[in-house]
């Protein structure tokens, strides 16, 4: 497992790591620092780990935003470098990677902005008809490049009907509301490609009162909104097992007031999805 420094959101990682050591797996943790000096080449082109030998996979729970490339014992750009050098490296052996960087650019907001303004006849070379692209199509978000003139375009509009969004990972990475002039106003023109507009959801919160819990108490939530994931494993390309690779799902509720629906920030929760008549 490639790992944060001092990370504490652990709890689902360590989750994993037991239900793999179980099974007689061996698992390490990481961070790119420490695989900077540690990693090398074997015998068929296996991914070699100093003090442990040979790795069959690595899980990255770190590399999604560039923070976890630095390194301030290496001098200057050379630390991002290197470290970038280094998840490169991983990627050239014989080793299972999770997730690859293809699989990292393809989920990334730029990517997305780039598919919801296409039209449906470009999004059929993804293997669709023209009638699924049309379903498709109807369900991707309005998404919006940020340049020079984004200031006063969204000056123009109702902000509450917009948010900001960068390329970064998890929670923390949108700008709601009267923050958006300003933070637009403070880009470089540099940094206009890592940012993104995109048309804000207002979900329909359930019609009745949940209860979460959250440090042994129950907190009453009447305003709850879910967000359904699924989880699907591919080798090769292919799915690993039946069903198109499905391999489960998780569903993280919150508040419709607040904006982050992280569980570990404690503004979401885990949940539970059961069908009814």
């Amino acid at each position: 497992m490639v790992v944060q420094d001092n990370e504490d959101n652990v709890y689902d990682q360590h989750l994993l790591e037991h239900a793999l050591q179980s099974r007689g797996v061996r698992t390490v943790r990481r961070t790119f620092r420490e695989l900077y000096d540690g990693l090398s080449t074997g015998e068929g082109h296996r991914l070699m780990l100093e003090g442990i030998g040979a790795v069959d996979c690595v899980y990255l729970r770190a590399g999604y935003q560039y923070s976890d490339y630095v390194a301030h014992d290496i001098i200057g750009k050379a630390c991002c470098e290197a470290l970038t050098q280094t998840r490169v490296m991983i990627e050239k052996h014989c080793v299972a990677v999770n997730a690859t960087v293809s699989q990292q650019l393809a989920t990334s907001k730029r990517v997305q902005m780039l598919l919801s303004s296409m039209p449906e006849q470009a999004l059929s070379r993804f293997g669709l008809s023209l009638e699924e692209a049309q379903t498709v199509k109807h369900f991707l978000g309005e998404m919006i490049a940020v340049d020079e003139n984004s200031q006063g375009w969204i000056a123009q509009r109702p902000l509450d009907e917009w948010v900001l969004k960068n390329q970064g990972e998890g929670g923390g990475h949108c700008v709601f509301g009267e923050d958006i002039p300003s933070r637009l106003g403070n880009l470089n023109p540099n940094q206009y490609q890592g940012w993104s507009l995109m048309r804000r959801l207002h979900p329909k919160p359930r019609s009745g009162r949940a209860y979460l819990v959250r440090k042994g108490e129950i907190y009453p939530e009447d305003d709850l909104i879910s967000e359904l994931g699924l989880f699907t494993v591919h080798v090769g390309g292919e799915p690993a097992v039946a069903e198109g690779g499905y391999a489960g799902y998780l569903i993280r509720s919150k508040s419709a007031k607040v904006t982050e629906g992280g569980v570990h920030s404690g503004m979401g929760a885990l949940d539970s999805l059961v069908f009814g008549q």
